[in-house]
């Protein structure tokens, strides 16, 4: 199934192509160019099909425990995925779910000081308001210094928060 990310590159893609050959006006050549270059290099959501909320939560839980002290950034982005399209079909009362979820859902940077560069990534495991709003409450932190990972998890970052004294 072709995403609308991808549809819409095709589009352009074929847009562009029409304007350049047919046209020959360099300088909206390269406009257009510029302008549709940027479609191509964003990030692509993708979708999944889950049969219940829980077997999403399930698998985005298990995605979290693979990450380890020592991965650089790169590797958590890698072993979470990009942004998702979760489907779940209606079950008994319970309405079908059609929902983006970015990976992560949150981000937090802090450069104060020079020698550590400190990045939170918020990632959904947790629902508990179940009001369709994300909140950090409801994601597992991870935790990156200086392109490594420290540590994960709520008690980890609570710890790490006191003693790095980050606001």
């Amino acid at each position: 199934m072709i995403s609308r990310s991808n549809r819409n590159l095709e589009i352009n893609l074929f847009v562009f192509l029409y304007i350049a050959f047919m046209k020959r006006n360099s300088l909206f050549f390269i406009f257009v160019l510029c302008a549709f270059s940027f479609n191509a290099y964003s990030q692509v959501s993708i979708e999944k099909n889950y049969d219940t909320f829980d077997e999403f939560l399930d698998d985005q839980n298990s995605k979290i425990a693979e990450i380890t002290p020592g991965l650089n950034h790169a590797d958590v982005i890698d072993i979470m995925g990009p942004e998702m399209i979760v489907k779940i079909p209606k079950v008994g009362r319970k309405r079908p779910l059609k929902k983006l979820f970015k990976q992560p859902e949150f981000s937090n940077e802090y450069n104060g000081n020079i020698k550590r560069k400190i990045k939170i990534l918020w990632y959904f495991s947790t629902p508990k308001d179940q009001n369709g709003i994300i909140s950090k409450g409801e994601c597992t932190p991870v935790i990156i210094e200086n392109d490594s990972v420290v540590g994960k998890g709520w008690i980890f970052f609570n710890k790490y928060r006191k003693t790095v004294r980050l606001r």
